[in-house]
């Protein structure tokens, strides 16, 4: 049997390397930039002509 020292100093280890897993898998998932929008229709009013997105119609 480990003594007490041991038990703890392994508890303490697992309940650090275990803190903000959860926030760490979200941010692996989604990211830390939140989504915005870059071709919104201000921004082609506002945009030169040859720098607007070319259609295919």
């Amino acid at each position: 049997m480990a003594s007490n020292t041991k038990m703890t100093r392994f508890r303490r280890m697992r309940r650090n390397a275990r803190m903000g897993q959860a926030r760490k898998k979200l941010l692996r998932k989604n990211g830390t930039t939140p989504v915005f929008a870059i071709h919104t229709p201000e921004s082609h009013e506002n945009a030169p002509v040859d720098q607007l997105p070319k259609s295919d119609d």
